[in-house]
């Protein structure tokens, strides 16, 4: 049988600073709604070329698509499209910026597909590459 927690709050040890000379005590509560809606619900850090994964949370694959273009794939998918996906790529291949972008048509609830260019709009494969995606699972 698995188990369940129902709370509405999480409470931590409580604090006691130094604010405007005075001594408070800082209660160090969080209401759930907030870690269970501003959570990461997926993550991902890869090799740039996109052929490896280096560590991840429910991310279940990582295509090579073409050059400069991933897709990660979810363990767990999202309940719908409206997710917000973010990403940044690292490169010293590169003497200008290069930029990870995602597009709305190659988006689902179970992969986002993912791609680095650089300033001048070039694709260009990078050292690494990373995203962390917010939104309700399914």
């Amino acid at each position: 049988m698995a188990g369940k927690i129902v709370a509405d709050q999480i409470e931590g040890t409580t604090t006691t600073e130094t604010v405007d000379g005075a001594s408070v005590t800082i209660p160090n509560v969080i209401d759930t709604k907030y870690v269970v809606n501003g959570s990461s619900k997926a993550w991902l850090t890869c090799v740039g070329d996109n052929t490896a994964i280096d560590d991840s949370l429910n991310v279940s694959s990582l295509t090579d698509v073409t050059s400069a273009t991933g897709r990660q794939n979810y363990s767990t998918s999202f309940n719908n499209l409206h997710y917000s996906f973010v990403g940044q790529a690292e490169s010293t291949f590169s003497t200008t910026m290069v930029n990870l972008y995602h597009t709305h048509a190659d988006k689902t609830a179970s992969a986002t597909q993912f791609f680095t260019v650089n300033a001048g709009g070039g694709n260009l494969d990078t050292e690494e590459n990373c995203t962390q995606v917010l939104g309700d699972l399914a």
